[in-house]
């Protein structure tokens, strides 16, 4: 079973769900077990972010413009977005998810904490300005990755500029991360437990009963996020000539814990080890995945723009080619305010519907089923990560070990010893 770290985290998601359906109330209870695996992941993400971008940074010695790096990335994750967006807004208006559907089946539900985080995904302007952090240990206490990675990127060409005197506090640094990736593969090996709690929980609180009325959106957002993961990134990987299965196979565990745990952070450090091991450069992967975390969610875009005219069509608003390519314009915008909130793609729903005027009601329709949703969106995000750490890395000239075996660098399945 340790050979087959995937395979137990499989096992434990099944187990958990069987008994969230067939024991509701036992499966509730095991919530606490579920947040403790949550909490232990997110203790390491901060500390493994900010010593590794350091480090990455540091090493270029100034020499490599993080500017630049940036800059690419910027532009990836926008061409990426994109393209997104168009797949979900022809498979939304192809299928119609919204038609026929009556959305009064549905239990409303509360969404005044949803408005409260609206405001300030819509608030671009003031997004942009807390990326520079006024207190950095605040910002890590919060888990702002994004204000953690500009003051990361900062320290680490500080550290660079001024060479040997840094050599105290770099090797500090490496120690810190050695032992940072050490504690993620003791907390990985408790995965298969907390990945059974957190399904237990889930099907429990939900079970099926709101499933049903909604599952052509669901069946939507499943279909794209498929055509994505199987036919969108395999071709732009065929292009680059990027062995895109090779490293499918290599994430597959980390793809199955981040779909039952709804969370990228969770699988974050071990993401980054791998993606080094397979060859890209640590500058640019301990820049591109953690920055990825916000301008990089590839499944809650598509989410984004098929739920978005799902709203219209349920409510019979018509919405014509000129409303949605704006539609699309104040998505582009406003994803990138995801990981910046609680319930992140919820909220950015509810501010980009109230932009274009849809009815904010759907939205708590919506959150009956988020939870089903948020486990394949979320589960999308992992290869987009890893696509794009090789992408700019190959961009970069920072891409090695192109010819070796994904199986002979893939790290070994912790162990519960």
């Amino acid at each position: 079973m340790k050979k087959f770290f995937a395979f137990q985290v499989l096992i434990g998601m099944v187990i958990g769900a069987l008994i969230g359906y067939l024991f509701p109330n036992f499966g509730q209870a095991l919530n606490p077990i579920g947040t403790m695996f949550i909490n232990l992941i997110k203790m390491i993400v901060v500390p493994i972010v900010f010593t590794t971008i350091v480090i990455g940074v540091a090493g270029s010695g100034g020499k490599k413009s993080m500017g630049k790096l940036g800059l690419k990335t910027i532009i990836w994750f926008e061409f990426i977005t994109s393209l997104i967006l168009i797949i979900g807004l022809v498979l939304a208006n192809l299928l119609g998810p919204g038609k026929g559907i009556d959305l009064s089946h549905l239990a409303k539900q509360d969404i005044g904490a949803l408005q409260a985080n609206a405001a300030k995904v819509a608030d671009f302007k003031s997004m942009i300005v807390d990326i520079i952090p006024s207190n950095v240990f605040k910002a890590m206490a919060d888990g702002n990755l994004l204000a953690v990675l500009f003051f990361a990127v900062v320290f680490g060409v500080a550290a660079g500029k001024i060479g040997k005197a840094s050599e105290p506090v770099l090797n500090f640094m490496r120690s810190t991360a050695d032992i940072m990736f050490k504690v993620t593969q003791m907390v990985m090996a408790t995965a298969p437990i907390g990945v059974l709690a957190l399904m237990a929980s889930s099907v429990g609180k939900y079970g099926l009963a709101l499933l049903v009325p909604m599952l052509k959106l669901i069946g939507v957002v499943y279909l794209g996020l498929l055509i994505i993961i199987f036919g969108l990134f395999p071709l732009i990987a065929y292009f680059l000539k990027i062995r895109y299965f090779e490293v499918f196979k290599m994430i597959w565990d980390l793809f199955l814990i981040a779909f039952s745990t709804t969370s990228n952070e969770t699988i974050l450090p071990q993401l980054m080890k791998r993606m080094e091991d397979y060859g890209c450069s640590k500058r640019v992967v301990s820049f591109v995945i953690p920055s990825g975390l916000s301008l990089n969610c590839d499944g809650s875009t598509l989410y984004l723009s098929v739920c978005s005219i799902f709203l219209a069509q349920a409510f019979g608003i018509p919405m014509d080619l000129k409303q949605q390519l704006f539609l699309m314009l104040v998505l582009v915008v406003t994803s990138k305010g995801i990981a910046a909130v609680p319930s992140g793609s919820l909220v950015v729903l509810l501010a980009s519907a109230t932009a274009v005027g849809l009815p904010v009601e759907g939205v708590a329709m919506i959150a009956g089923i988020d939870r089903v949703l948020d486990m394949a969106r979320t589960a999308c995000n992992t290869p987009g990560h890893a696509l794009a750490s090789i992408v700019i890395s190959k961009w970069e000239n920072e891409f090695r070990q192109e010819n070796q075996p994904a199986s002979s660098i893939k790290e070994p399945a912790p162990s519960n010893s």
